[in-house]
């Protein structure tokens, strides 16, 4: 990927505040919702407001933008990054399907950080087929009454609204429609998962009893919300991707710094093959993911079709910088498994995005039914 002059000035700046500001407080930031301050950081930054369009306090910039963001602050904290990922799937909601004042209202409070957003698709017995879900929406005077229950949603714990997909029609994903609902209406309950990692995301369920929605919160149209869903995750499967190959980037440099001044035996690490072979290979795949993960965003700001791309960079980044890091921090000894070092933060975090927005197995299942040109069972 060959970034323009503002680009390369957007990932230098990134870069330099992860480093800098982020990951000292990695392995200690509490759970929940961060303090207003980082927030303001990142609205500072422009990351939040990347896919708000200008004219409502953003900077409308490119999906290769919005990940170039998640790479370099996912450098830092990997958790910080998925403030990016969900900023700009909303952000690319409202600006596509919402109405005028909706619109008008929430994309500046999602530039500014004033708005934190969430997306609320999967269920207890929905997952991968998301087609299945039965939390649900009726008509009433003045708008819609919600009733079910979403679960594993990022930033549950403390979002102020967010998208929600419920069956407004039949069976199956045509019956499906996206809501934008402040997370502060009556009938809202939540609760907050423990989890391997991915603490600060505060992931956990989201419980809908007869939610007043007013009519003017309809996303597009009535029964299209899973396809406006679908469009969202393709090209935020590629930003996972790279905040998840960012982590892995950062402890592979720190694995060459470690290499080249730890010595055994009167050599450095880095004179031994058996090291840095295994350096080079996992540096090499991590940088074939991010040109597919790059190229899959180019596509999307061409509007052009990119859900296998999409699938392709979801599969590889989260699954080789897992490997990566683990890597990392085998090759770092004892002080790489102990506290001293990001390794087993960056591994649990990391692991968390092989399972949500789509498994390695779909993942592999939609690139089969692109070669194939026929439907593959999941």
């Amino acid at each position: 990927m060959i970034f323009n002059d503002d680009q390369h000035f957007l990932a230098e700046t990134l870069r330099s505040f992860a480093r800098q500001r982020l990951k000292p407080n990695y392995l200690n930031r509490p759970p929940g919702r961060p303090d207003q301050a980082l927030l303001d950081d990142l609205a500072n930054l422009g990351v939040l407001g990347l896919l708000v369009p200008e004219e409502h306090g953003g900077s409308g910039a490119t999906f290769v933008d919005a990940g170039i963001a998640g790479e370099e602050l996912a450098r830092g904290d990997f958790n910080v990054s998925t403030f990016v990922q969900l900023a700009a799937i909303a952000a690319t909601g409202l600006r596509t399907w919402a109405t005028p004042m909706v619109a008008a209202t929430y994309l500046p409070k999602i530039a500014d950080g004033s708005c934190v957003p969430a997306i609320a698709l999967t269920e207890p017995d929905a997952g991968s087929d998301a087609g299945a879900i039965s939390t649900a929406a009726r008509e009433t005077d003045g708008g819609w009454l919600i009733n079910g229950e979403k679960s594993s949603v990022t930033f549950a714990g403390f979002a102020d609204a967010s998208i929600v997909l419920v069956r407004t029609g039949g069976p199956g994903a045509a019956g499906i429609s996206a809501f934008w609902v402040p997370l502060d209406t009556a009938g809202v309950t939540r609760s907050v998962y423990a989890g391997v990692g991915g603490e600060i995301i505060a992931r956990g369920s989201i419980v809908f009893d007869d939610v007043f929605v007013p009519g003017d919160h309809l996303l597009g149209e009535v029964d299209a919300g899973f396809a406006q869903a679908m469009t969202a995750f393709d090209f935020n499967r590629a930003v996972i991707a790279l905040s998840c190959i960012g982590a892995g980037l950062e402890s592979l440099d720190e694995t060459v710094d470690y290499a080249n001044t730890r010595h055994t035996f009167g050599k450095p690490l880095s004179s031994r093959q058996a090291i840095t072979q295994q350096v080079a290979e996992h540096y090499a795949k991590l940088q074939a993911a991010r040109s597919v993960s790059y190229d899959t965003l180019m596509l999307a700001d061409q509007s052009a079709k990119h859900t296998t791309e999409a699938a392709m960079s979801k599969w590889m980044g989260p699954a080789w910088s897992a490997d990566a890091i683990h890597t990392a921090l085998r090759l770092h000894g004892w002080s790489g498994y102990g506290s001293d070092h990001h390794f087993d933060q960056r591994l649990r975090d990391v692991i968390g995005l092989e399972i949500g927005d789509g498994t390695a197995e779909i993942m592999k299942a939609i690139i089969a039914r692109d070669l194939f040109g026929v439907p593959t069972h999941r």
